[in-house]
């Protein structure tokens, strides 16, 4: 098969911002693209991001025939077998299935939904690796909340019912927690124009608010990373999400500077790092899903998701990056 007859496509969104990811059969990133918007709810975000694909398509030249299908990672949480979804609150329409369907027909082709921590996990894996990573990575994700995803020996990790690998249970939701939310909240409660996690850079050198923060959760990072390594066992842990970069590399410092005991006699904390990715991650993890699930269905390894809604969700194995392959991509 030529690499360049078909295509698939990632998105991921907050409040005021989409992120695009456009990949080939081979891999290779076609084209990945951030979008400002305004604050909107839900369903005008699909209709945006629709169309912004479909300029997308066009300026890449790739007709809409040619997509194989998209991914959506969104902060979602799934019930029993994957049959249901449940948003995070911070998109309270999607909790209703009839405005979930409505949000996922906007597109008109087939989509897949994913817990966008888990196509950060994946994305940082194929398209971000470092060296010394390995075939086995976790990823913290700070975004609305405090998420994660892994890949353990190049297959990503689902668990019984898609919702493996949530450290967010270690930081109660009543009281001050590492995400990127948390951030937005404490910004502006210090009365910073902050309405989402773009508006947070320019902020970063003359902020003590966000010192302070950085401060405090990297300790309770800190909590999270010893207990990954002790029920993982990852190669790397990496932190990312919907941060600014430069936040994620303080969180790293401030981690690594602590002097951390293992979770149990002998066993070191597992090295951390920042993601190479950031935001983007997620969009090119999730880009990659559609092309898994059409043509490499063969990798698939344990639990196959029933469908949702007549879309659905396979747990495949990863391939190895080729030492050849571009550097915008990785040969899948």
């Amino acid at each position: 098969m030529r690499s360049g007859r078909y295509f698939a496509a990632g998105l991921t969104f907050s409040r005021k911002s989409i992120e695009f990811a456009l990949l080939d059969l081979a891999g290779h990133i076609v084209g990945r693209e951030s979008v400002a918007i305004a604050d909107q709810p839900a369903l005008s975000v699909a209709e945006a991001a629709a169309t912004k694909l479909s300029q997308l398509l066009a300026d890449r030249g790739v007709p809409q025939e040619a997509l194989v299908g998209m991914a959506c990672a969104m902060p979602i949480n799934f019930g029993p077998g994957g049959e249901t979804v449940t948003a995070h609150g911070v998109f309270p329409e999607l909790v209703d299935p009839a405005v979930m369907d409505r949000f996922l027909t906007t597109f008109d082709m087939p989509i897949l939904l994913e817990n966008d921590g888990k196509t950060s996990a994946i994305g940082e894996h194929v398209y971000g690796r470092q060296p010394g990573d390995g075939r086995s990575l976790y990823l913290l994700h700070l975004a609305h909340g405090v998420g994660g995803g892994a890949v353990i020996d190049g297959v990503p990790f689902y668990g019984a019912n898609g919702n493996s690998c949530l450290p967010g249970f270690l930081f109660p939701l009543d009281r001050p927690r590492p995400s990127g939310l948390d951030l937005v909240e404490t910004l502006v409660a210090a009365g910073y124009p902050v309405e989402d996690f773009g508006d947070i850079d320019p902020l970063i050198d003359n902020c003590p608010e966000i010192e302070d923060w950085i401060q405090r959760a990297s300790e309770q990072l800190a909590r999270a990373v010893v207990a990954v390594t002790g029920f993982l066992d990852p190669t790397v842990i990496v932190i990312g999400g919907r941060l600014p970069h430069r936040i994620n590399e303080r969180l790293v410092a401030r981690v690594r500077a602590m002097p951390l005991q293992g979770p149990s006699t002998g066993i070191n904390v597992t090295p951390v790092r920042a993601s190479t990715l950031g935001p983007e991650g997620g969009a090119l993890g999730a880009a990659c899903l559609p092309l898994y699930e059409k043509f490499f269905n063969g990798h698939a390894r344990g639990h196959e998701f029933r469908y949702f809604q007549d879309r659905g969700r396979r747990n495949v194995d990863l391939p190895k990056a080729s030492s050849g392959s571009r550097e915008d991509g990785r040969t899948l």
